[in-house]
């Protein structure tokens, strides 16, 4: 969203306490994802790449990042752009299998 700050506090509790991932894990995936967010970076290299860190780093499968990405795009009132041409990085899912 236009003009909407996300901060990395946020993002962590959520992933926290929603999530379930490990502290340590979450804060430095919620400051990824908070820092891509703020420059407008809403592709899901941006955001699942942290995230799926975060979910190995958490002793869970880095296959559940769809679910875990979209419900916290859902919770913060945005949208993850899947589409190449919105993806600096198109092939992220192949860095995370």
């Amino acid at each position: 969203m236009a003009g909407t700050t996300y901060h990395a506090t946020a993002i962590t509790a959520w992933l926290t306490d929603t999530a379930g991932l490990d502290p340590d894990a979450a804060r430095r995936a919620g400051r990824a994802v908070a820092e891509a967010w703020n420059a407008c970076e809403f592709y899901a290299s941006a955001t699942c790449l942290p995230l799926a860190a975060a979910l190995t780093a958490s002793g869970r499968p880095a296959a559940g990042v769809d679910a875990v990405a979209q419900a916290l795009a859902r919770r913060f009132g945005t949208h993850l752009h899947d589409v190449p041409a919105w993806d600096r990085n198109p092939l992220w899912r192949k860095e995370i299998a």
